[in-house]
């Protein structure tokens, strides 16, 4: 594969190893010793994909990687980051940053080869699938756990579904998924088949042997639901899935994990409208904050606003201006409290939307939809 790379670190050693490795696969190398460097042949030399030492004598590879996110000629460039720190929180911080991958030193030639050579063939299979995408793919992410994201999310899609619209929800986890308990579904369908298969073999007629249709119009792509199912997701598995169901639907609805990780950036960009899902008291908000600003730091630029959801009455919950100021986003819609009406709905196996359309919260959420499926995004006027 003809593709030029720009190889950044101080040491020349590692400089010539890797550069040598990577010439006799055919890749034309460019190389820059320090974090300036890197970024004005960035610029100049418009590598297909970048090998970016954590280490550098000016700035960190951190930083660099950070400012190549933050540039949009350049928020899809291929980085690879190398580091002698081998500890999780330091490759989770590469990941935050932008990285694809995390690569720990000393660095293995032929390993170094391979993970080039897969993550050129999954970024050109990318810009290659993306064209040809034709429904809206609309991501759901939690500011943190319990804040009710899956039920806002199969909610939403439920109501897209009523509208006529063809609509799949999928939830994007490796390990249990909760849609299944909600639906009341037990059958076999579900992401954990689709996991099994390499990238170029998800396509829509193994999505179709998975997603399974409710009488309501809803497709879902269900979470593995069983232990030999829980399979590690990659981004290239991520993107086709996306991708695929994308060409299969007008709504792709997708409940996605809130912890950093590669899977997550590749689902995050190719969504058209990114939803935060927040509680009215302030530790949430200020979680909500923080998630916004890892989705800066991740590159990530879609249409970002703010679902309230009140899961239970508080004292004095927090206003709903204070929110959208505190999180600098706009809000797209409030669901109230509807505990009791939510369990109810589960035990009959519905989402709220279809078991009591008329509740405050099933026309919350069918306003949100309205508001999310339109040609143009709405926002809720305080």
């Amino acid at each position: 594969m003809s593709a030029r790379l720009l190889i950044v670190d101080d040491e020349p050693n590692l400089l010539r190893l890797i550069g040598y490795a990577l010439e006799i696969e055919g890749y034309e190398i460019v190389t820059a010793e320090t974090g300036a460097e890197a970024l004005d042949k960035v610029q100049t030399e418009q590598p297909d994909l970048m090998i970016l030492d954590v280490m550098l004598p000016d700035m960190s590879g951190i930083e660099v990687c950070q400012l190549v996110r933050s540039k949009p000629e350049t928020i899809h460039l291929p980085v690879i980051m190398v580091s002698a720190r081998a500890q999780v929180d330091d490759k989770i911080l590469g990941l935050k940053a932008g990285a694809d991958e995390y690569v720990t030193k000393p660095v293995d030639s032929d390993e170094m080869v391979a993970r080039v050579a897969a993550l050129l063939k999954r970024t050109h299979r990318s810009q290659q699938m993306q064209p040809a995408k034709r429904g809206q793919v609309i991501g759901f992410i939690g500011a943190k756990g319990g804040v009710g994201t899956t039920t806002v999310t199969l909610n939403v899609a439920s109501a897209l579904a009523m509208q006529k619209k063809n609509v799949v929800a999928v939830e994007l986890t490796s390990y249990y998924g909760t849609f299944a308990p909600q639906l009341k579904y037990t059958g076999p369908a579900n992401l954990g088949n689709v996991l099994g298969l390499d990238p170029e073999r998800i396509n829509e007629q193994e999505l179709s042997k998975s997603v399974v249709n409710f009488p309501s119009g809803l497709g879902v792509l269900f979470g593995p639901q069983e232990v030999d199912e829980f399979k590690d997701i990659e981004p290239a598995q991520v993107e086709a899935v996306i991708s695929g169901l994308g060409r299969m639907a007008d709504h792709v609805v997708v409940d996605l994990p809130g912890y950093p990780h590669g899977a997550s950036q590749a689902a995050l960009r190719l969504c058209d409208a990114i939803v935060l899902i927040v509680g009215r008291e302030s530790t949430c908000v200020t979680a909500g904050r923080i998630a916004l600003g890892l989705l800066k730091s991740w590159g990530v630029h879609g249409v970002v606003g703010a679902i309230v959801v009140s899961r239970t009455a508080l004292p004095v919950p927090m206003e709903l201006t204070g929110i959208r100021l505190r999180l600098g986003c706009e809000l797209i819609g409030i669901v109230p409290p509807a505990a009791e009406a939510c369990a109810a709905a589960q035990k009959e196996g519905l989402p709220l939307v279809l078991y009591q359309p008329d509740s405050a919260a099933a026309v919350g959420l069918t306003e949100i939809a309205s508001r999310l499926g339109g040609d143009k995004i709405t926002v809720l006027r305080l």
